[in-house]
């Protein structure tokens, strides 16, 4: 876990490192640009928002601990710049940055309403959410430690009702995905999973298999189900030798092993039909005790 927490830490740091190089610009250069890319100059549209990605920063910490890790605020603020800067209209007397701003926070709340929650919440609920983040923040800075609900209560001149309502609305959804603990980089899902109960997948297996085995089982002719019913125990009675078998049936042990042969390579072929692929020859294990079995059935 605290493998991955560098790794963020380092690409971010990277990534803060980098737009710091690019150079703040003038109201005119703004407007130059504003009007290039209004004749479609993708150079232009680079220009303008490489400028102010030091900004986009600064609007999504504010948004930091509402349920959307920091890079993806990133994100979703660039978006919201990108979009600014395709409507930033040059003829206006001001900064491009006061016109992006609101885009900037727009795209975020956006996406913090629709991708933190399992049921969507408007963007007010997500304003309100904001304000008091900003009142605990002010708070602690002024108490030195976290401020309790009825401080921030009287701080926004709120009842303590309304506060937790809003905490209670915009509670942090966990994911599956997530560890289960710092120590510990099990996902959840790992800990949820029943392992004594078979799979949605095992189970259909097992379905398809004993619906194909009981259909080749009554492709059989009359001799040879017999055969497989006592060599293998079937209907409840228990398995017998060749040499039982063919006294029950009247017929030699060698007769009695060439009849079985001749029903499992029935069963192998209809098998095969059914699943449309040719699998190695699967043999049945033998039930006679101290025999050798017999040699394997060719494939069809």
């Amino acid at each position: 876990m605290s493998t991955r927490r560098q790794s963020k830490s380092t690409v971010l740091s990277q990534y803060f490192a980098e737009i710091r190089d690019f150079p703040l610009l003038t109201k005119d250069e703004e407007r130059q640009l504003a009007r290039d890319i209004r004749e479609g100059k993708q150079d232009a549209l680079n220009e303008l928002v490489e400028s102010n990605l030091s900004f986009v920063a600064k609007v999504a910490s504010e948004y930091r601990s509402m349920g959307l890790p920091f890079e993806d605020l990133l994100n979703e603020g660039n978006v919201g710049l990108i979009e600014a800067a395709h409507r930033f209209d040059a003829s206006k007397d001001t900064k491009f940055i006061s016109y992006a701003i609101w885009w900037i926070r727009k795209s975020i709340l956006k996406a913090l309403a629709e991708q933190c929650h399992v049921v969507r919440l408007p963007y007010s609920q997500m304003k309100k959410m904001k304000e008091i983040r900003r009142a605990e923040k002010a708070l602690r800075r002024e108490l030195g430690r976290k401020p309790d609900r009825e401080e921030i209560s009287q701080h926004l001149c709120k009842s303590v009702t309304k506060i937790d309502r809003v905490l209670q609305n915009t509670a942090h959804q966990l994911s599956l995905d997530e560890p289960v603990s710092d120590e510990n980089e099990t996902p959840l899902t790992d800990c949820l999973v029943d392992r004594k109960e078979r799979t949605p997948e095992e189970r259909m297996l097992e379905h398809e298999m004993t619906m194909g085995v009981g259909d080749a089982f009554r492709q059989l002719n009359g001799q040879q189900r017999t055969v497989i019913e006592y060599r293998f125990g079937l209907n409840g009675q228990p398995c017998l030798t060749l040499q039982e078998t063919g006294e029950q049936m009247g017929l030699s042990r060698e007769r009695v092993r060439q009849i079985e042969c001749q029903a499992k390579a029935r069963i192998h072929r209809m098998m095969c039909k059914r699943n449309r692929f040719q699998p190695p020859p699967v043999r049945l294990a033998s039930a006679e005790p101290g025999r050798k079995r017999p040699s394997p059935v060719p494939g069809p």
